[in-house]
């Protein structure tokens, strides 16, 4: 189960697979449209859409058209929907958890400083250094606070 785990996750944690993923559940199911809107080469597309579908992350039908050849469309599996909506939930709530930790972490200090147990300077310098240390989950929130 370990391996499987690793192997999922390994798939889903690429930017670009997500991206993917993402226009495949807004309704663009061609390689080449996908490419297009991520401005990427139709191959590196093929290579990842290759992996999301050999891990049943993707499904792939044939479209057959009037007086042209079929066309290959994707789309994301069943069973993938569930996943990757329980894993968006999870960040959510992991994101939220730590963005709360973050504001907490700020009324300590805020406190400290008012009561005179930090000198500005401390108080700049450890605020300063947990800003960076929960950038990414506050840049995550707000991101999808946006959507």
């Amino acid at each position: 189960m370990q391996s499987l785990e690793a192997d999922v996750l390994g798939l889903v944690s690429s930017p670009t697979r997500m991206q993917i993923l993402d226009l495949l559940r807004k309704g663009v199911d061609h390689p080449d449209d996908l490419a297009r809107r991520l401005e990427l080469r139709r191959q590196s597309v093929d290579k990842h859409l290759l992996a999301l579908h050999k891990m049943g992350i993707v499904e792939r039908s044939a479209v057959f058209l009037t007086d042209r050849r079929p066309r290959i469309v994707y789309s994301v599996s069943g069973p993938a929907t569930l996943l990757l909506g329980r894993i968006e939930e999870s960040l959510r709530l992991y994101a939220m958890t730590k963005a709360n930790e973050y504001r907490e972490s700020l009324l300590v200090l805020d406190d400290d400083l008012s009561a005179g147990r930090l000198d500005e300077q401390v108080y700049e310098q450890r605020r300063e250094s947990l800003e960076k240390e929960y950038a990414g989950f506050l840049a995550w929130e707000k991101e999808r606070q946006k959507r």
